[in-house]
């Protein structure tokens, strides 16, 4: 996860860190940008996690329906 959060971090301050490689923008706005943009995409990804594993869990609790084996159907859908 810290790769993509790295990856995707240096691509929301890309413009920034551009703007300073030209002569044109400041360092220190792009290092902000560049702390924001970390932050705000491991925030993020954990709240991303949060989620899948909660949607794991609950898949895992919920039985699988059962399945009629002579046709290949739910019993439900008869």
């Amino acid at each position: 996860m810290t790769a993509i959060v790295l990856a995707v971090s240096l691509l929301l301050a890309g413009p920034s860190i551009l703007a300073v490689a030209q002569g044109t923008g400041e360092v220190d706005t792009a290092l902000l940008h560049l702390v924001l943009a970390l932050v705000v995409t491991s925030v993020a990804g954990q709240v991303v996690r949060t989620v899948v594993r909660a949607y794991q869990e609950q898949a895992s609790r919920t039985p699988a329906p059962e399945v009629d084996e002579t046709v290949g159907r739910r019993r439900d859908d008869r």
